[in-house]
Order: C-alpha cells, then structure tokens, then sequence
C-alpha cells in the first residue's frame, strides 16, 4: 500500500516537473522575443535620464588643436548620449558651421 502512495507520488511529481519546464520554455520564448522586439540586446546600452550637453560647433579653424578637440568632443558625447554608429555623421554635421558645411 505505502509502494503504491510513493510510485503514485512519483509519478505525479514527474508529471508536474515536466509541465512546469514546458512552461519555462514557453515563459523564456516569450522573453526572448520582447527583447528582440524592444530592442535591448546586449548592443545596446539602457537609457539613462542624463541630459547630455551638446559640443561646442566647430566653424573651420585652421589650428589642428581646434580640429582635435572638436572631434574628441563629439566622440565623448556620442558615447555619452548612446549614439548609434550610423548616425555620428549626419550628427556631427549639424555641429559644422560657416564654410565647413559646404
């Protein structure tokens, strides 16, 4: 009588493992796919709610320190405001005044 309660109990632990893995995998397929759909692969930094000042426009000096400068500025706040890579030039061109925009 006590085999038959722990063969049963057995089973029915088996049966309740298995559906609970079921339902894990079906759980993670889900998360899975709100993080391809949102976007936040591991490419991808989390926003923050820095607000990241914009760089000082660069109008054409012709002192390498000024260029130098202006390019490190940009790379900082690309890095810092998380700007995509496909994105930096058309960015930077809007910090190009006077002739440099020609």
């Amino acid at each position: 009588m006590l085999d038959k309660r722990v063969t049963s109990a057995i089973e029915e632990t088996s049966i309740l493992t298995n559906a609970v893995d079921v339902r894990v995998d079906g759980v993670q397929a889900q998360v899975d796919l709100l993080n391809r759909v949102v976007g936040r692969d591991e490419d991808h930094a989390p926003m923050s709610n820095v607000k990241v000042p914009n760089p000082k426009p660069f109008g054409g000096a012709r002192s390498a320190k000024e260029l130098e400068n202006f390019l490190w500025n940009m790379e900082i706040y690309f890095q810092t405001a998380h700007i995509p890579e496909a994105e930096k030039v058309s960015i930077t061109s809007i910090y190009l005044i006077g002739d440099v925009k020609l």
